[in-house]
């Protein structure tokens, strides 16, 4: 086996598959890298047995052959050489790399995955795919002891898509309308979302984004990724959302609100009532966020627009924040009482909605 690839291309690659391969004790096979050549096609596989990529890349082939190796050291040396042009040549049970040889795992055991062809379900801009993800994950649950709501949930209809996360404290939906040849829901594993999101920050072109029975496809320029999904049932979003009744609704100042809850913020992470915990009092056309730790006690003052009474309640300001960094206009805070869920939209969009249950005041 021999052949040469681009440094840069060497190296992007190897990189997007960092994201993905870990080692594993079981099957220690799996932690590896499969790297094929043949005819003018070196073709990169990796997976973690939860997802799968293929990447594609042409190079010069000199003789076709296939091992597998582990990718960290590999990637680290390629940083290192100054040459444009990287060489592989496999030697028995090793393969040389420009002047290092680096060891190789047994190719036999490597698990077979082949160029997955599924049904594709709609095409789109993989930043655009990336900037929804990033603008509803941050509500998931974080932990993986959970992995029914510790992920993203996908809505598709024919005319729209939709994404839903939670952690049981709060509520995100965000709806963008696209044509879909399918229409489905599945639950995405946020390991996996937080693999596409490395992936494609960066990739500007088109996405298509499909099924292979119960797997999510996901296929861009010369790569394949497949990720399982959750089978778990998802919480009933569609009541929540259809239940979010409110009669007191308060306009704020983006920016403002965004600066005074940072500032909130420092007192209420370590708050005696509740962690990033604090009360809210919107009175007349001015909110007061007091925040009470053991060393120290903060109050910020904000003007508001606000119809319907007086009324306190006590919210998770980070919670809060984090909504308000992914919006650009004014957002706009909806409740009815201490006890009931809190709604927040963005100025002038309903297809962002933001449901953030009160804490317990004291």
């Amino acid at each position: 086996m021999k052949f040469s690839i681009k440094r840069e291309e060497l190296i992007e690659i190897l990189t997007e598959f960092s994201s993905i391969l870990r080692e594993n004790q079981i099957k220690p096979i799996v932690s590896g890298l499969q790297i094929k050549a043949e005819g003018e096609t070196i073709t990169f596989i990796g997976t973690n047995l939860e997802v799968e990529l293929i990447r594609k890349t042409n190079g010069i082939v000199d003789e076709s052959g296939s091992i597998v190796i582990k990718p960290a050291l590999l990637l680290e040396y390629a940083k290192l050489l100054d040459e444009e042009t990287v060489e592989f040549l496999l030697e028995e049970s090793s393969i040389r790399v420009q002047n290092a040889v680096f060891s190789t795992l047994f190719n036999e055991t490597f698990p077979l995955i082949a160029e997955p062809k599924g049904n594709i379900a709609f095409t789109i801009k993989g930043g655009s795919l990336v900037k929804y993800f990033e603008k509803t994950k941050f509500a998931a649950s974080q932990s993986v002891d959970n992995p029914a709501i510790n992920c993203l949930r996908m809505v598709l209809k024919s005319d729209e898509l939709a994404l839903v996360s939670t952690d049981s404290y709060r509520l995100l939906y965000l709806k963008e309308p696209i044509t879909s040849e399918i229409e489905r829901e599945i639950s995405i594993p946020m390991d996996s979302v937080n693999i596409i999101c490395k992936m494609l920050k960066d990739y500007g072109n088109d996405v298509q984004i499909g099924f292979l029975g119960d797997l999510l496809l996901v296929i861009w320029e010369n790569a394949y990724f497949t990720s399982k999904t959750i089978a778990m049932p998802f919480p009933d979003y569609r009541y929540i959302l259809e239940n979010a009744k409110h009669d007191k609704r308060m306009e704020f100042n983006r920016d403002e609100l965004k600066g005074a809850l940072r500032r909130v913020i420092t007192v209420a992470r370590t708050s005696v009532d509740s962690k990033f915990g604090a009360v809210f009092d919107f009175r007349g056309k001015t909110a007061v966020i007091n925040a009470v730790s053991g060393r120290a006690k903060i109050n910020q003052k904000l003007n508001m627009l606000k119809d319907g009474e007086d009324f306190k309640a006590s919210l998770n300001c980070k919670f809060f924040s984090e909504y308000l960094d992914n919006i650009s206009d004014n957002p706009i805070v909806m409740g009815k009482n201490a006890a009931s869920m809190f709604e927040i939209i963005e100025t002038d969009n309903q297809n962002y909605r933001y449901i953030l249950m009160p804490l317990q005041m004291r």
